[in-house]
């Protein structure tokens, strides 16, 4: 379906845009069952001549961007729009080589996650895993993701969004357009966030022990570390309840909670597309608050993106490398992307590892016995008794806790506990 025949006849539904209306628990697996494993991302141009229909698709998707004109008048809006910043986004791409890392990356992931997903589930499930790349913008699309599925025979959904924290503007928008034109008819479970999962956690300091090295001895103790997140609109918290950025405030917690380093941290916003108000502190004017602080040396951590795009090959490394030097910060590096960290592709795997349930351990005829599941980190439903409140919309919104404990598949029930529960701040 093109981005305005979308737009046409989308129709907002709340339940949807939360995720809240999706299984966020299990789904029986048995034998003979290929369970397919849906990779949402935002997607990207891979190379200059798709930049303006990938602009333009973004522009019309009335969940992420907010154009604030009358939706008769948006396709116009969007065109010229696109048009005018397609020329800019033109002259990054030529900047960092002429592509996008995106595809390549996501690519290598879906392949990375196929093999770890059968290897480490496929004889105690006695299923098949396969993993399928869904862009919401630019190939493969969901409708290519669902058409593969079909002819693959999927009898089971898992839904993973390729993004840490939950997000109407992200993970919302995938699902409403999935909801809409992509769905498989077959027993589905989202993976709604993962947030402080500990193997997310481990890479994303790996990422940061390793960019530290990249700066000069005599300079890495006074080294501050910015936490950049994707862009969001303020309209979803207000409307939706979206605690996207309790989540990226709850990876930093968790990644700073392991660092023994004690350096000075901050966490920005990228600008979202289109007209509405941001979610949270801009990242030029946290470099220039940082600067006026004292930093001198800076080291930028991509918080919500699992792969190198053009936001980190050119927003980051060399757009916000400018506003460093022009501010007075002398040192500045951005972290490695995680692309294909064993730690990621564990995370991700574990997380589908939680949502699937196989036939033996749900009173089914299979002979497998529970000492020979794999091992791995599953999800409990207890919420930390105590959440600090998010320094951005003053919440405290609980993430999915995560523990060494417990069955090996599925969340472990913990009386008067709610997944994803909200405690007054």
């Amino acid at each position: 379906m093109t981005p305005l025949a979308y737009l046409r006849t989308y129709r907002p539904d709340r339940s949807v845009l939360t995720g809240e209306g999706y299984n966020q628990g299990t789904v029986r697996v048995g034998k003979g069952d290929v369970v397919g494993v849906v990779m949402m991302e935002l997607g990207g141009p891979l190379q200059p001549d798709e930049v303006v229909p990938f602009l333009e698709s973004r522009l019309l998707d009335p969940v992420e961007v907010d154009l604030r004109v009358p939706k008769a008048l948006r396709p116009r809006v969007a065109h010229y729009i696109a048009r005018r910043r397609g020329r800019e986004l033109r002259r990054s791409f030529e900047m960092i080589g002429g592509c996008s890392p995106l595809r390549r990356h996501v690519s290598e992931q879906a392949a990375a996650l196929q093999r770890r997903l059968n290897d480490r589930f496929g004889a105690a499930t006695d299923a098949t895993f396969r993993t399928y790349v869904a862009m919401r913008h630019g190939d493969p699309s969901m409708e290519t993701a669902r058409r593969r599925m079909v002819e693959d025979g999927v009898t089971k959904v898992i839904l993973l969004p390729l993004q840490p924290h939950y997000s109407a503007s992200m993970a919302g928008s995938a699902l409403s357009y999935w909801q809409a034109h992509g769905t498989v008819s077959a027993p589905t479970a989202l993976v709604s966030e993962y947030a402080t999962h500990p193997k997310l956690v481990r890479a994303l300091n790996e990422r940061i022990d390793e960019g530290l090295q990249r700066f000069p001895r005599e300079v890495r103790d006074r080294v501050q570390i910015l936490f950049a997140a994707h862009g969001a609109l303020r309209r979803h918290l207000q409307k939706l309840d979206d605690p996207y950025c309790c989540h990226v405030q709850a990876t930093v917690r968790a990644v700073l909670d392991v660092r023994s380093d004690g350096r000075g941290s901050a966490v920005a916003f990228l600008p979202p597309l289109g007209a509405g108000r941001a979610l949270g502190a801009r990242l030029g004017d946290t470099i220039a608050d940082l600067a006026d602080d004292g930093a001198s040396a800076l080291l930028v951590v991509p918080i919500s993106f699992l792969s190198e795009r053009v936001d980190t090959a050119f927003d980051l490394d060399v757009t916000a490398r400018g506003l460093a030097s022009s501010e007075g910060i002398s040192h500045f590096e951005v972290t490695n992307g995680l692309n294909c960290h064993p730690l990621l592709i564990d995370t991700l795997a574990e997380c589908v590892g939680t949502h699937v349930e196989p036939d033996a351990l749900a009173g089914g005829d299979g002979v497998v016995e529970a000492d020979d599941l794999p091992e791995i980190v599953t999800t409990g439903t207890a919420v930390r008794a105590r959440v600090p409140a998010c320094p951005v919309c003053e919440r405290s919104v609980a993430t999915r806790t995560w523990r060494p404990e417990g069955p090996a598949y599925g969340p472990s029930p913990v009386e008067g506990d709610v997944t994803d529960q909200r405690s007054a701040a």
